[in-house]
């Protein structure tokens, strides 16, 4: 699957936006993402191992909730990290 990453997340991913990873659900290709970059690790998930709840996962544009991350995936999907921004 392609994990397309934008804004702020760029930084720890090498400023790469499209990468590319294996697995066989979208949990599978998150671990994947991570375990190469740490850094990204450390912002995107919490000490359990959750999706911060101040991003958005998406699987081909639909967005998923924490309990559908176990979706399977296939190589030519593609998986948006958006993260959500708030201020005032």
């Amino acid at each position: 699957m392609i994990f397309k990453v934008r804004g702020v997340l760029l930084r720890f991913t090498n400023y790469e936006n499209e990468i590319e990873v294996g697995g066989a659900t979208v949990r599978d290709g998150l671990t994947a993402l991570t375990e190469r970059y740490p850094d990204l690790a450390e912002v995107l998930m919490d000490r359990e191992g959750s999706v911060r709840a101040t991003h958005l996962i998406a699987l081909n544009g639909e967005k998923l909730t924490p309990d559908e991350l176990d979706r399977e995936a296939t190589e030519d999907d593609r998986v948006d990290i958006v993260t959500a921004i708030s201020g005032g």
